[in-house]
C-alpha cells in the first residue's frame, strides 16, 4: 500500500493553513460532465471571465494588466489541468483566486496521472532554477517544433509562458494510496517592479 506523500516545489503558500484575504472567488469545473471539445472552449472563456472579473478589484491603471496576466495564467493552467488529468476518472478543476495585499494567488488544483509527476518535478525545477526564461523559452520552442517533426507533442512552454509575465509558480503534489492531486499556483504582483 502507497504512503500519503507531499511534494512542495517552489515558494508555495497553502490556501487552506487560514491564510487571510481580501477577497476571493472559487470556479470548479467537472472535467466528465462536458465532452472534451466543449472543456477546451470553456477554459478559455472561464479565463476571460475571471480576468474580467477581478480586474475591477485592482485600481484602474492595473486593470487591463491584470485582465491580460490573469486570462493568460488561468488559461495556461486550466489547459494543463485537462491535459494532464486523470482521463479514465470524474474529478474537478478547481480554480481559487485570492486576493491578499499587493499579489494575486491563482490556484489551480486537479487529480493527475501519477505517471505524469517526474516530468512535472522535472520541468517545475528547470523553470524556477533558470537564469534567463527567455533563453529556455526559445530552448523548449525549439525542442517541441523538432518534437513535432516526430509526431510527438511535448511543448512545456505554458509554465514559461506565465513566468515570463513577471509571475512566480509554485507547486504542491499530494500523493495519496488512490489520487495524486496537484495544486500549481501562480503569484501575480499587483506592485510594480522597480525600473
Amino acid at each position: 500500500m502507497a504512503e500519503y506523500k507531499t511534494i512542495m516545489i517552489g515558494d508555495f503558500v497553502d490556501s487552506k493553513e487560514g491564510e487571510r484575504f481580501d477577497l476571493s472567488s472559487t470556479l470548479r469545473l467537472r472535467a466528465r460532465s462536458i465532452d472534451q471539445k466543449r472543456l477546451w472552449a470553456s477554459k478559455d472563456r472561464s479565463a476571460e471571465f475571471m480576468g474580467d472579473i477581478w480586474s475591477l478589484f485592482v485600481d484602474s491603471e492595473k486593470e487591463e494588466r491584470i485582465r491580460t496576466v490573469l486570462h493568460s495564467v488561468c488559461v495556461e493552467l486550466i489547459e494543463n489541468s485537462v491535459k494532464y488529468g486523470c482521463q479514465d476518472y470524474d474529478y474537478i478543476i478547481t480554480t481559487d483566486l485570492c486576493l491578499k495585499r499587493d499579489e494575486l494567488l491563482v490556484y489551480v488544483a486537479n487529480k493527475s496521472d501519477p505517471s505524469q509527476i517526474p516530468a512535472l518535478e522535472t520541468a517545475a525545477h528547470l523553470i524556477l532554477n533558470t537564469d534567463n526564461i527567455r533563453t529556455l523559452f526559445k530552448q523548449k520552442m525549439k525542442e517541441a517544433k523538432a518534437a513535432k517533426k516526430q509526431g510527438r507533442n511535448m511543448s512545456q512552454l505554458g509554465y514559461i509562458r506565465i513566468v515570463m509575465q513577471n509571475v512566480s509558480l509554485a507547486w504542491q503534489i499530494e500523493m495519496g494510496a488512490e489520487a495524486t492531486v496537484v495544486t500549481t499556483l501562480a503569484k501575480i504582483p499587483l506592485a510594480e517592479k522597480d525600473a
